[in-house]
C-alpha cells in the first residue's frame, strides 16, 4: 500500500504537467538559482565582468565619454 502511494506521487507525467503549468522564471532568477543551488560561485566574477563590458560598449559608443572609454582598451 505504501509503495503504491509513492508511485502515484512521483509519476513523471504528473510532474511534467505540474512544471508546465507553473509561471516562467526570468533569466536573472534562473541564473541566481543556478548559482545558489549548484554552488558555482566562481561564475559570479565572470558574469559581472561581462555585464560591465556590455554596459561600457552600450553607453560608450555614442556619447561624450567615448574617447575616454576607448583609452581603457
Amino acid at each position: 500500500m505504501n509503495q503504491q502511494n509513492n508511485q502515484v506521487q512521483s509519476d513523471p507525467e504528473n510532474d511534467f504537467a505540474r512544471q508546465a503549468e507553473k509561471s516562467q522564471q526570468g533569466i536573472i532568477r534562473e541564473t541566481w538559482d543556478f548559482l545558489r543551488f549548484n554552488k558555482k560561485w566562481w561564475l559570479t566574477p565572470i558574469i559581472l565582468v561581462l555585464l560591465l563590458m556590455g554596459a561600457l560598449i552600450l553607453f560608450g559608443t555614442a556619447g561624450p565619454a567615448a574617447p575616454f572609454i576607448y583609452t581603457l582598451f
